[in-house]
């Protein structure tokens, strides 16, 4: 018997090795794959052919597309059934749904005005135009009373006062406390006057000293007996009338009840019958050493004495005021003079000091001095 000639089942494959073969490299990198090329089954199956051949010649793109979309229609079908058999039929209303927005709808039927509402029509406005709409309709605001510039004549009143305070301070700081007195006697308005001028360079001051001795004072009891020494308008005792009663106000001129006529060098207290004396701002005449001690008779033992003075006076040197007040017999227990200065820390313009008596006789009579608090001529 002749031998039986065996199929070549990859026939395929072959032909396309030939093919690539008579091709360059460069061709091959270029060429990409065909769906041709696809290996097809081993077996000889007549279905599989027929698949074969439907996917190279792509008709089987069309026959599914048409397969799912009939199958969408046929979902969508037993969907709607489902819900008209769960919800009752409405009914449906006569009047169609474009011609209800329509206005020219109700004019040519007039007898469905009741049924069929209108819609609001929409004015179109211009921006300009709604915000004067809303200009109108906002509460009138009432507009800031505006502040009259001073006058000329203004003005030279306010020069004339400071120039007299300026005048005035320079007299109290270069004289001792009874020519003060004595200046005072002659003229008593140059008193207010120096007041008012006082009263308006102390409002334009970073800190107000007056109000940390007042703080101070309102934490310790009230059955101490304060002196407050070169008072002005006795501020201090006004303030704490009620919970400090026994505050005595002392000054060469009295501008209230409050204040009693003295020369704080000689006061008409008894000696060890004080417990705080305050010097704020007053240490002005060239004896301030004899308030100083006078301020060492009136205190008892172990009694304070607060002193509060502007920081040029001491010209960068408050460690020899210390040293001096303390060999009269007192004792600095508390003071912001000797804090380190540093960049960021805001300068200081009044060095606060506490003193507290510690022996009831002076230990020496020495000389305190400050240097005067004097205005730049201009």
């Amino acid at each position: 018997m002749p031998h039986k000639k065996r199929a070549n089942r990859n026939h395929v494959q072959v032909n396309k090795i030939l093919a690539n073969s008579e091709l360059s490299i460069l061709d091959k990198n270029k060429k990409g794959k065909k769906i041709s090329d696809r290996i097809p089954r081993r077996d000889n199956d007549p279905a599989d052919r027929k698949r074969e051949q439907r996917i190279l010649n792509d008709d089987s793109d069309d026959d599914s597309s048409r397969k799912r979309l009939e199958l969408k229609k046929h979902i969508n079908r037993e969907l709607q059934q489902q819900k008209q058999q769960q919800q009752p039929q409405q009914q449906q209303s006569i009047i169609p749904k474009q011609s209800r927005k329509n206005k020219y709808y109700l004019m040519n039927h007039p007898e469905l005005k009741d049924v069929i509402k209108p819609l609001p029509t929409k004015t179109k406005k211009r921006k300009h135009e709604s915000d004067e709409e809303q200009k109108k309709s906002e509460p009138p605001t009432k507009k800031p009373c505006e502040i009259s510039k001073p006058s000329i004549c203004d003005k030279l009143v306010s020069n004339m006062i400071t120039s007299r305070f300026r005048y005035l301070n320079e007299k109290l700081y270069t004289s001792s406390s009874i020519e003060a007195q004595n200046m005072f006697k002659k003229d008593p308005q140059s008193f207010h006057a120096y007041h008012q001028g006082y009263a308006t360079s102390m409002s334009r001051w970073p800190d107000q000293p007056l109000d940390e001795i007042i703080a101070y004072i309102r934490k310790r009891s009230s059955n101490l007996i304060i002196v407050d020494m070169g008072c002005g308008d006795a501020r201090l005792a006004r303030t704490l009338k009620s919970t400090h009663p026994n505050i005595t106000s002392f000054d060469l001129v009295a501008l209230n009840e409050h204040v009693q006529v003295c020369d704080i060098a000689h006061t008409p207290l008894k000696t060890n019958s004080v417990d705080i004396v305050i010097f704020c701002l007053s240490l002005m005449g060239t004896n301030l050493t004899d308030f100083i001690h006078e301020a060492h008779r009136i205190l008892r033992l172990r009694g304070t004495m607060k002193i509060v003075e502007i920081a040029s006076r001491f010209e960068n040197q408050p460690q020899k005021f210390i040293r001096k007040i303390e060999s009269i017999g007192f004792q600095c227990s508390k003071t912001n003079s000797l804090e380190e200065k540093t960049n960021n820390a805001p300068s200081i313009y009044f060095y606060t000091f506490d003193f507290v008596k510690i022996s009831e006789e002076m230990k020496s009579k020495s000389i305190v001095t400050l240097a005067p608090c004097l205005h730049k001529k201009r």
